[in-house]
């Protein structure tokens, strides 16, 4: 399925290809994530619900000389050496479906025969070695909370005290693995070969998806522009069942997230032409940094995106130009100059030099502030800061049947924790 195949409904493929608990999966996803999805969606039945979400249309609402799109040409026919016979033999009238309704909706069978490309898989490398490797060729919403069950039972956390408040510092933040993973999968190109992988190093995570060759730049590259999903329809359903971002920032949440817990930013590569790599680095957390944010939330006073990337960057090479801000933040020297002016203004940074030479600078008060939650680490943990890096929890198995989506359903076990600063 090409990007010209999105949209378009697929040949011979029939409304029991769906799975009714696919869609009884979305309405718990909806109903755990609260304001955060579109709770109206909800309460439909099966088949409005796919028509809500864009990816069935009534029969004969379909475009009429529309090609049958991805999946429903030569793969959806004849695919694999067989013959697969369409109809319900009912005669009753069939909803009209597109991919999207198969990789969100259908059956694995189904999935396979139409999309045969359609293939996610969960590696854990000890060096070289695989000690976990498995295959998925399930709906979307069911792959993603087996990949986020998988990414809780191995993530570890550390935890620092905050006057009153408990914060846990994850080693790698689960709404960065969110939404990196809900960008492979609706972002990939489901007509060329290949996997979205995720591999878990001890050095990295790594989320692979394969792309066409004219797929653009990485996500990465865009931090600041407009949201354009490749294929709005697999996007908006993630969306609105809350499991990204309804705004469509969701690589932008990712940075951000990572960063507020003092871990190192996601890197995006483009290593080959059909192929987008995205990585969390295991770097040890900076505690320290970690606590400062944590305060400033306590006191409303929080850091977005593009102040987390400059305060993080400023502390790890002391200065930087206006030139060099606009290149980490991805916009134009006057909008990075905009917002190195409201640090300026909220106190965190000062200006040094003038013209040409200007540079920017952390403030002293940051500087204090810094060290106090430095030394308020030191006084939990017994150890400097940064941490030391967290252990590894032990090789994940297949996680049982439940929920990874935030209070969507039966908890699962606790994260094992690295160290407990209370």
């Amino acid at each position: 399925m090409t990007v010209r195949g999105w949209g378009r409904p697929v040949d011979e493929a029939r409304w029991t290809d769906l799975d009714p608990r696919e869609f009884e999966r979305f309405r718990r996803l909806v109903g755990a994530a609260g304001s955060r999805a579109d709770t109206g969606l909800a309460g439909l039945p099966d088949r409005e619900l796919a028509a809500a979400l864009g990816v069935a249309r009534p029969d004969g609402a379909s475009e009429p000389n529309a090609e049958s799109g991805a999946g429903g040409t030569g793969q959806g026919g004849t695919g694999q050496g067989g013959t697969r016979q369409g109809g319900t033999g009912q005669g009753r009238s069939e909803p009209v479906l597109l991919p999207e309704a198969l990789l969100l909706f259908g059956r694995p069978e189904a999935i396979r025969w139409f999309l045969p490309w359609h293939e996610a898989a969960m590696q854990v490398m000890r060096a070289d070695t695989a000690v976990v490797n498995d295959f998925f060729h399930w709906p979307l919403f069911r792959l993603a909370e087996e990949l986020l069950a998988r990414f809780r039972a191995r993530n570890t956390e550390q935890v620092i005290r905050f006057e009153l408040l408990r914060v846990h510092v994850p080693a790698f933040s689960e709404e960065a693995f969110r939404e990196l993973v809900t960008n492979a999968l609706t972002h990939r190109d489901y007509d060329v070969p290949g996997a979205v992988h995720v591999r878990w190093a001890d050095d990295r995570i790594e989320i692979t998806n394969p792309v066409a060759p004219a797929a653009g730049p990485p996500p990465g590259t865009a931090l600041a522009g407009p949201p354009r999903p490749r294929n709005p329809l697999l996007a908006d359903a993630f969306r609105r069942a809350g499991i990204a971002q309804r705004t469509g920032h969701g690589i932008g949440r990712a940075v951000a997230d990572q960063l507020r817990h003092g871990l190192a930013a996601p890197r995006f590569g483009h290593p080959t032409e059909r192929t987008i790599v995205a990585t969390l680095p295991a770097t040890p957390a900076d505690l320290a940094f970690a606590r400062y944010v944590a305060a400033r939330e306590r006191l409303g006073r929080p850091l977005g995106r593009a102040d987390l990337q400059l305060v993080t960057a400023l502390r790890q090479t002391h200065r930087l130009r206006t030139a060099q801000a606009a290149a980490l933040l991805g916009v134009d020297r006057s909008q990075a100059r905009a917002r190195l002016i409201s640090l300026l203004h909220a106190g965190l940074v000062q200006v040094g030099g003038d013209g040409a030479g200007r540079t920017w600078h952390l403030t002293d008060q940051v500087h204090r502030d810094l060290r106090e939650c430095a030394a308020h680490v030191r006084a939990q943990t017994g150890i400097d800061h940064p941490a030391t890096p967290a252990t590894p929890a032990p090789p994940a198995s297949p996680a049982s049947p439940g929920w990874a989506i935030p209070g969507g359903g039966p908890a699962l076990p606790h994260r094992p924790r690295a160290a407990d600063g209370g």
